[in-house]
């Protein structure tokens, strides 16, 4: 609850890339946002006009995201602990592993700037 109190409607937003080396793939940007209320991320599509492709604009809705996503026939049945990603974990310049698609990120908006250079003593 306190968290949730602290951080309401803080969101930590990177710009992200995931170069998609599939038979119709190339380049497809995306936008991660990281919720520090409920530490919850989801990943939006930049959808551009006339791409050619289809507009999914969601490539993860907001859950936690597993570093290593433990994967059963029954969820809730694995008795292994997951390692889920938080903010020290998002940093420009490295990769996330968002289910078997690794993505870069390369650039944050001016908060998330702004909120790791006061808590995290990162620039």
């Amino acid at each position: 609850m306190e968290s949730f109190l602290n951080n309401d409607r803080k969101v930590l937003s990177f710009n992200i890339l995931w170069e998609d080396r599939s038979y119709d793939g190339g380049d497809k940007y995306y936008v991660l946002n990281y919720y520090l209320s409920d530490t919850k991320v989801e990943v939006k599509e930049i959808n551009t006009s006339n791409s050619g492709r289809f507009p999914f604009p969601m490539l993860l809705k907001k859950q936690k995201l597993a570093k290593k996503p433990i994967m059963t026939h029954c969820p809730g049945m694995s008795l292994k602990e997951e390692e889920f990603y938080g903010p020290s974990d998002l940093i420009c310049g490295k990769k996330v592993q968002i289910y078997n698609r690794e993505c870069l990120i390369y650039d944050c908006d001016e908060f998330t700037k702004k909120w790791y250079s006061a808590n995290m003593g990162l620039e």
